[in-house]
C-alpha cells in the first residue's frame, strides 16, 4: 500500500494518504476481516478501498475526525460485502450477520424541540437498511455530489438518484407511522 502512496504526485496528498493509511488500516482490516473471516480478502478489501479513499482525498479535511472514520468504514464495508457477494453467490446470509458498526454523534442543540426532532429522525435513519443509511450520510453529513457516491459506493449515479429517493420515502414513512411527521397523524 505505501507503494501506492508514493505515486501521488502532491507532497500534500501523500502525506495525507500516508496519515489515513496509518491511523486507520487497523480499524478498516478489522471490518473487513470481520465481514469477509479471510485475512487474505480482508486485506484485498482494504486495498481497493484505499485506493477509493484516495481518489476521493480531497474530500477530506481533517484527518482523525468521526466524518473521516465513517467515510473510511463506509467505503470498506461496501467494498468488502461486495466481495462476499462475489464470493458467495450461490450462498444466500441476511446482511445483518455482517453488520456491526453504527456511530451516531449528538449534536449540540439548544432548542429541545429542534433536539427531540433530529432525535426521531437520526432514529429513524437509524432504522434503515444500510444502503439507505449510508446514502443519506454521504450526502447529508459529508455532503457529497450523487457522481462522487456513486464512485465511492460502486454504483450509478441513477442507482444514487434512486436509493436517495428511496430513503428519504422511508424515513418519511417511518415518521407518519410514529405519528412525528409534521402535519400527519400517525397510523398505527
Amino acid at each position: 500500500m505505501l507503494a501506492l502512496i508514493t505515486t501521488i504526485e502532491n507532497k500534500d496528498d501523500r502525506y495525507k494518504a500516508t496519515q489515513i493509511y496509518k491511523l486507520y488500516r487497523g480499524t478498516m482490516l478489522y471490518i473487513a476481516n470481520s465481514i469477509l473471516h479471510e485475512p487474505h480478502l480482508a486485506e484485498d478489501a482494504v486495498s481497493e478501498a484505499f485506493i477509493r479513499i484516495i481518489d476521493n482525498l480531497e474530500k477530506i479535511d481533517t484527518i482523525d475526525d468521526h466524518k473521516t472514520r465513517a467515510f473510511v468504514v463506509i467505503i470498506v464495508r461496501n467494498i468488502s460485502l461486495d466481495l462476499l457477494r462475489r464470493q458467495n453467490r450461490n450462498q444466500t446470509k441476511p446482511l445483518e450477520d455482517y453488520m456491526g458498526y453504527s456511530e451516531y454523534n449528538e449534536p449540540v442543540f439548544d432548542d429541545i424541540a429542534a433536539r427531540d426532532a433530529c432525535d426521531k429522525i437520526a432514529k429513524s435513519i437509524a432504522r434503515l437498511n444500510k444502503n439507505y443509511s449510508d446514502i443519506l450520510y454521504l450526502k447529508m453529513e459529508l455532503e457529497h455530489s450523487n457522481k462522487e457516491i456513486a464512485k465511492i459506493l460502486g454504483i450509478s449515479q441513477e442507482n444514487v438518484k434512486m436509493r436517495l429517493s428511496r430513503a428519504r420515502k422511508a424515513v418519511k414513512k417511518q415518521l407518519q407511522k410514529e405519528g412525528d411527521f409534521y402535519g400527519r397523524q400517525g397510523t398505527k
